[in-house]
Formats: structure tokens, sequence, C-alpha cells
């Protein structure tokens, strides 16, 4: 058999190792598949960060400042059996929108809107679809009563009290409160009951409901609403 030419048995190598060089480029590496991937499902789930309290401390000492005294809202407020029963549905929910820290709030929150009576006890229709009676579940009324309440909270920037009055007023208040010095007062309250009344005051739909709001003409809302909340809980 005729032998072949060295310098073909060179070339033959070259084109071999060529080719071999050019297949490895083009092909993807495994192991740095497996690690891609390893590494994406390692990654840890996030949830949505609760809303902690702003300046104060968490647990049971949280304590909310008002017209001078301290108000311990990290305790079980005094409510009715009424509302008691919807405690845990009530922690429930404020877990999954990021406000456990303030299921005691709400719970009185529930106290001063319905004594936990009736199929709306979060008073909550208004918030979903702007008029009310809409909801006819209590169940469906908790779960809406919280997540407006971390609405709120959230866009009051952490500010309880803020947060507390817009569940009341719309979050409309938020927005006139960051327009005239970004801090909730009670006399911002006022000021925005008198101006919402005298907008609205020809709907028919407000009235006076004492003799204090008849002299400020504040009959829009509740103006002294974060003090009906907080006299649920104990003065410190």
């Amino acid at each position: 058999m005729k032998k072949q030419p060295l310098w073909m048995t060179v070339f033959t190598l070259c084109m071999t190792v060529v080719c071999l060089f050019l297949f490895s480029l083009l092909s993807p590496s495994k192991t740095e598949h497996v690690t891609s991937e390893q590494t994406e499902q390692s990654k840890p789930t996030q949830e949505k960060p609760s809303q902690q309290p702003e300046n104060e401390q968490m647990g049971e000492d949280i304590t909310i400042q008002y017209d001078g005294d301290a108000y311990p809202v990290g305790q079980l407020p005094d409510v009715s059996e009424q509302v008691l029963q919807y405690e845990q549905e009530i922690e429930k929910h404020a877990e999954e929108y990021g406000v456990e820290p303030y299921s005691n709030v709400i719970l009185a929150l529930m106290m001063q809107e319905s004594k936990g009576e009736g199929a709306d006890p979060m008073q909550a229709s208004e918030s979903l679809c702007g008029e009310v009676g809409c909801i006819e579940n209590p169940e469906k009324s908790v779960k809406q009563g919280v997540r407006y309440f971390s609405k709120v909270l959230e866009k009051a920037g952490n500010d309880v009290k803020l947060a507390l009055q817009s569940y009341n007023f719309g979050d409309g208040f938020i927005q006139y409160v960051k327009e005239n010095g970004g801090k909730y007062s009670k006399d911002l309250a006022i000021q925005y009951s008198k101006k919402m009344f005298e907008k609205l005051q020809g709907s028919g739909n407000y009235s006076c409901r004492s003799p204090e709001e008849a002299e400020l003409s504040a009959c829009y809302g509740d103006f002294d609403y974060v003090g009906e909340i907080l006299k649920y809980f104990a003065e410190s």
C-alpha cells in the first residue's frame, strides 16, 4: 500500500484540532447551565415587607401619641365580643398585606365602624366600589378593610394617625396633608372636613352630627376619628 505523505498527515491532524476547538466554542456548557439553574432555584422568594411602625417600638410596646397622651396600641383594645370573633381573620389578612403589627388597631377600627355587627363590619364598601352597601359578606369586608388600611398606611408613609384619618376621609386627605406641611394634625383634619363639607353640602349626603361640628362647619366625615379609635386603648 502506498504510504501517505507526511505533510498530508500533519494537515489532517491540524484540521481535526481546529474542528474540535470550533465545536467546543459553539456548544453550550452543560456545567454552566446546571450552575445557572441551581443559582436561580437557590434565590429566596421575596415576600411583601411588613410595614413597620415609624419611630415607634414594635410588639406590645407600640404606642401612639395623641392630644398629649400615649396609647399602647400593641395591646388588645377594649372591644366587643362581636369584634373579637374576627380577630383571627384580621390577623390572617394583616399578615397577607404586611400590616400585622397593626392587627389590634384594625380591631379598634372595626369597633368604631360597626361594633362588629352587620354584613360589612369594616364598612369597606366605599373603598371597594365607591358606594355604600356593595359588600354583603363579613369575610369579604374584613379582607377589603385590611387591604384598604394597608394601602392608606403605605401612602401615608407609615404615619398611623394619618392612615386612620384617611380610612375615614378617604385617601385624598393624604395628598392634602402633603400639601400642608406633610404631617398629620387634628387641625388639618378639621380644615379638610370644612373644605369637603363646603364642597359637598349641596349633595344632601352630609350633615352635622354634633354642636362642635356645626360650630366649625366641619361636618364631612369625623375629624376626630383618630381619637375615636384610640379611646379603645387604655392611656399609658
